[in-house]
């Protein structure tokens, strides 16, 4: 996945317990082309798919994001994943594209074995839960493949509970401006309703400003607690796409985005080889905690936490309210507890960058699968 994400905020979590598996391929895919792309792909970035499949060889279209540039139009739920199984740890995932006329439909077929401890390159004997094999084509994918290749579908955890806590950054940011000042903050997540969600709240422990005027409703000066809105908002491969709902201090509705993804962190020197990692200071860089898309030229720490929420990188954004077109980046958050949920039996990907108000305003992005 690239970041086209300018300013981002960091969260650092814990390590979700190694021993807990969701029962596959339920759960949440990051679907990488290691092979088969053709040149115009590969000069921004790899192809690939963030997914996140359910019971019954069914997928979550509303949390599906791709990178793939013969996506011509991801907004608009047109990208349609779906499984099936030909027995033991052998799978067939399929992504299908219909371009809505504006190009070829298409559809890239995925057929792989399941490894619980696949072995990820560049890693010191680093494991991490993924499919490999092969994948072919149906379709018009000329624009941004030769047809075929090989490929590897990381598995991350679902995000269900536990808390992490930050502060919203006074930086920058691509769309709109900062707040005025830093802002200590919480994520709770709880138990999303729906696979493919999140659920939870987010908290501020003062109110952020912006241009002078508090941007959140207050209850005997505390800020009242934000409810993520867990029908608009995602996870699903590597992406964490968060709508934290509230009121501004004028009763206005009030919405806190924040638009990211699981990412390896490392530093430099040496300098950085990799075009698609995204910068967090000076001498820090970020990329995408995929095997595919991490960077295994930056050693251990540019593939270790691949297959983790161990980090993520997002950007902040406000839509609606006083503080309307407000975003930036936070300091880290920090993991406090939680375990993932255990599934029962059986991915900018095109996400702009960072939040957009003028476009998430009017996506009410409520279809669920």
């Amino acid at each position: 996945m690239k970041f086209n994400l300018g300013i981002v905020l960091l969260i650092v979590v814990s390590l979700f317990p190694a021993n807990i598996c969701a029962q596959v391929p339920v759960g949440r895919w990051e679907i990488v082309h290691t092979s088969g792309d053709n040149a115009a792909q590969l000069a921004q970035y790899p192809g690939s798919f963030s997914t996140f499949l359910n019971t019954g060889g069914t997928g979550y279209t509303y949390g599906t994001f791709t990178n793939s540039i013969c996506v011509i139009d991801a907004e608009t739920y047109n990208v349609v994943p779906t499984w099936t199984t030909s027995g033991g740890n052998n799978y067939v995932l399929t992504i299908t594209v219909n371009n809505l006329g504006l190009g070829p439909n298409f559809s890239f077929i995925y057929t792989g074995t399941y490894n619980p401890l696949t072995l990820i390159p560049g890693g010191f004997l680093n494991t991490t839960r993924a499919i490999t094999g092969t994948y072919s084509s149906a379709g018009d994918v000329s624009a941004c493949n030769n047809g075929s290749g090989n490929f590897t579908a990381t598995f991350l955890p679902t995000l269900s509970s536990g808390s992490a806590t930050g502060a919203l950054d006074g930086m920058a940011a691509v769309n709109g401006s900062p707040f005025d000042a830093t802002v200590s903050s919480t994520i709770t997540f709880s138990a999303p309703p729906t696979p493919g969600q999140i659920a939870g709240t987010v908290a501020l422990a003062t109110n952020p400003t912006f241009h002078l005027n508090p941007c959140f409703a207050t209850t005997s000066g505390a800020v009242n607690t934000l409810t993520i809105n867990s029908s608009k908002s995602s996870q699903s491969g590597t992406s964490e796409y968060i709508f934290a709902e509230g009121l501004d201090p004028q009763g206005v509705p009030t919405t806190l985005i924040l638009n990211g993804a699981s990412v390896n962190l490392y530093t430099t020197p040496p300098a950085n080889t990799d075009p698609n990692a995204l910068q967090i200071t000076s001498t820090e860089w970020a990329v995408t905690a995929a095997i595919g898309e991490d960077n295994p030229a930056a050693g251990s720490t540019g593939v270790s936490n691949d297959g983790k929420n161990t980090a993520m990188a997002f950007s902040y954004g406000v839509i609606g309210g006083v503080c309307n077109d407000a975003g930036g980046v936070d300091a880290p958050f920090f993991f406090l507890s939680g375990t993932p949920i255990v599934h029962g039996p059986k991915k900018q990907k095109h996400r702009g960058n960072g939040p957009n108000p003028d476009r998430d305003q009017d996506q009410t992005r409520h279809r669920r699968q």
